[in-house]
């Protein structure tokens, strides 16, 4: 079940992000982004245990998600897809117009996942992450001008 990020998530989270990334966030990292009054982040719980987050920022009626990572022993089982899923959920409650996030290239389960939930490739960002340097796929989720999606 997908919940909202707080403190007491932050050492699961950042062990989730040393985990799935070459270049993890740091406790100090959520937390001052957990402080941000813009930062509408995600964990999903199986019971007590956090297995995955999402992180999103909300401002002036965009949305952009940082990262999204589920624990690797729970992998396969819907928490990517309803981490997202529940992204797109408050970002309909903030009214936002759309979503953006960028994905390695490399990375076809992530944007497959993504493209089944319906956000459209919109370019590439050149050499944008290191360890290894790979471009990034930038795609975008765009609720309708009503919010209807």
């Amino acid at each position: 079940m997908t919940v909202p990020f707080d403190k007491a998530h932050i050492s699961a989270v950042a062990e989730i992000e040393r985990l799935c990334f070459s270049d993890p966030w740091s406790e100090k990292a959520l937390s001052e982004s957990l402080a941000s009054p813009h930062s509408r982040f995600l964990v999903y719980l199986e019971g007590d245990s956090v297995v995955g987050y999402i992180g999103l920022y909300a401002l002036s009626g965009e949305g952009s998600i940082t990262n999204v990572a589920t624990h690797p022993d729970y992998r396969r089982r819907g928490i990517g897809r309803a981490l997202i899923e529940g992204a797109i959920a408050k970002g309909k409650t903030e009214g936002l117009e759309y979503i953006t996030l960028e994905v390695r290239e490399s990375n076809s389960p992530a944007i497959s996942l993504y493209e089944n939930c319906g956000f459209q490739v919109m370019g590439k960002r050149r050499n944008f992450y290191s360890n290894p340097r790979e471009d990034a796929i930038i795609m975008n989720y765009f609720f309708d001008k009503d919010n209807k999606n």
